[in-house]
Formats: C-alpha cells, structure tokens, sequence
C-alpha cells in the first residue's frame, strides 16, 4: 500500500475504528513476518511492520519546539517511506508518545479502510505491561518459537550477513528475553487484557487452524485466502536475505539446516528444562529430546546471565535516550561515515 502524494489518510466512510492498538508480539526471528503478512491481507486488518515508534519514546520528553519525532522516526527505521505516509500529513504539535502512534496508525489503517490498526515488532518484547498502561483498550497476539529453532534463526541472520543480528548480545538477549516476555504475558493475563497465544511451528504446520483462531480473537470473519502468503502486501518489509521465505508465496516448515554450536545448544536446552519445570511443562512450546540428559543451568551461570542481559539492555536503552537527543545532523553525518567504511576499496 503505497498511496501517491496527493493522497490523505481519511477513514472511509461508516468505518469506526478499533478503540485500541493490536501489537503483535515475538521475539527476534520468532516467525511473526509470517503472521503479519498472513493477516494484513484482511481487509479489515491494516498492521505497520516494525515502524518501531516505541524505540523514539524518549523524544517526546523534549519541550515541544524540539519534539522533532517525524523525522528521527523516518531516519532510524524508514518508517514513512517503507509504509507510503507522507510526512505533511502527520499530526503537528504532538506532545506524547501514545497520541502520535494513535493518530499515525488510525491515519495508515483508515487509508485502506480497514479498522483494526496498531504494529508487529518485537521491540515491545519487555514493555508489555507498559503497552497495557498507555493503552488500556489494546489486545496483544503473542507468538511463540522454540528457542533453539530462534537461535538458529538468529545465527542464519547473522551468517547472511544482517549487521543488526552480528552485534555483540543479540543472542543472549533473545534467550533471556523468553522469559522477560513471559512475564510480561502472564501479566496481561492477570490484568484481564486481550491476549491470543500462538506458536510458529503450527501456524506453519496448520496454516489455516491459527488464522481461524485468531480471527476469532479479533471477532472479523475468516477466509481462506488468510492461510495462503500469494497476494499479500510485504511492501513494508526490510528488503533482507533473512526474510526471503515471508517473501515467497510458499509457507515452509520444514526444519532449517542448523548451524548453533553444542555449546549454544545446550545453554538452550538447559534453559527450556529450567522453564518447563517453573511452568510445569506448560511452557515454553518446545520438545525436549534426552530431557534427562539435560543439565539445568547452574546458579552462577544464571546470575551471570542475568547480570550480562541487564548490561546489554541498559546499553541499548542508553543509546536511544542519546538518539533522541543528539543533533540530527551529527547522526546523519556519524551514519553517512559508517556506510563509506563499509564500502570495500
């Protein structure tokens, strides 16, 4: 969806938008491009993917002369390109984070006339309580991923050459953040907040059972063109090696050639035994082979662990604050600086 300059976002008429955001919600290469793009093809469905809005929330404590949000957004995600939303017609004088992402993600939906609007990322992996806070009305799909198959995944990213996926920390904060999400689920449920839990391995397996399910969740009607990828908008995803099968029209689930190493695998496996005993084998979603083989983590492994997740956490955190507050123009030029190193001579 693509609109031409001349275009404004108008909601079509009779149409009354959801009161709420739906966030779609995974971790790192937990497969959720494939729901995304399964379920924007509704259309009553009309979803950003990883406009990633949260990550500027800082920006909105600067006085309102200053609150220069369009355009930082544009330039750390290409949110208003990759989505077609033209800058003039974003809302002025905007003094807060949940005003600007009701008003920009109402504008996007109501351009395709759909009524249901809000994001797919994984950046809101531990806000979920937060989400709920600044946004009492919205409803949250949860979508869950074997750890070891989203290692894996992590690791594909990286081998393919992903910069994001190379960074030191990504993969223990996809590990550790299982349970931070968790957490942040199980508080949802315990607020009484609209949540639909799903898994990727059967939303390959049973394309058409999930899609049911969820569109029962969001009370619209099911189709079958909802569990076929052929026709669906995946203009606004990262044009990555990583996501070349959500950019197929064939929905695989085959298990991927897996390149962890023993050591990573068993970190994991450790893990998913630690959490399926707090949980009482009821999560995570996982199949444990030679469970008894399986050493849990011992405690100073868990501490340690806990401990490097917080740095690497604080780290990132930090560094969005700086975004938000460091002149555009250094940022541009630090960026422009970067991609020339990267140039081969």
């Amino acid at each position: 969806m693509n609109p031409t300059a001349d275009e404004s976002p108008k909601p079509a008429a009779g149409v009354s938008m959801a009161p709420g955001p739906l966030f779609i919600v995974a971790m790192w290469r937990g497969g959720s491009s494939l729901l995304y793009a399964l379920l924007n093809k509704h259309p009553q469905v009309a979803l950003t993917f990883e406009a990633d809005l949260w990550l500027l929330r800082s920006v909105f404590r600067k006085p309102a002369g200053y609150c220069d949000w369009a355009a930082r957004w544009e330039f750390r995600t290409s949110a208003l390109t990759r989505h077609g939303i033209i800058a003039n017609d974003l809302p002025r004088g905007v003094a807060d984070y949940p005003t600007a992402f009701t008003a920009v993600h109402k504008a996007y939906a109501a351009r395709k006339g759909a009524v249901i609007w809000g994001d797919k990322s994984p950046v809101y992996y531990d806000s979920l309580p937060t989400l709920a806070r600044l946004f009492p009305q919205a409803r949250f799909i949860i979508q869950w991923r074997d750890p070891a198959a989203t290692a894996n995944a992590i690791a594909r990213a990286a081998q393919s050459g992903a910069p994001w996926y190379q960074k030191r920390g990504v993969y223990l904060r996809g590990l550790m953040g299982y349970q931070v999400l968790k957490s942040g689920v199980d508080s949802l449920l315990s607020r009484g907040q609209p949540v639909c839990q799903v898994t990727y391995e059967e939303l390959t397996s049973d394309t058409a059972k999930v899609m049911r399910e969820v569109c029962r969740f969001l009370e619209i009607p099911y189709s079958d063109e909802l569990a076929d990828l052929r026709d669906a908008d995946r203009s606004a995803i990262v044009k990555e090696a990583y996501h070349s099968l959500v950019r197929g029209d064939e929905i695989v689930s085959t298990p991927r050639t897996v390149i962890l190493d023993q050591a990573a695998r068993k970190k994991i496996n450790g893990y998913v035994k630690l959490w399926k005993r707090r949980y009482n084998d009821e999560w995570p979603p996982s199949v444990l082979t030679d469970a008894n083989d399986v050493a849990l983590p011992r405690l100073p492994q868990r501490v340690g662990d806990q401990v490097a997740y917080r740095a690497v956490c604080a780290f990132y955190k930090f560094r969005q604050v700086c975004f938000a507050y460091a002149p555009l123009a250094l940022l541009q030029s630090y960026r422009s600086a970067k991609a020339r190193r990267a140039i081969p001579c």
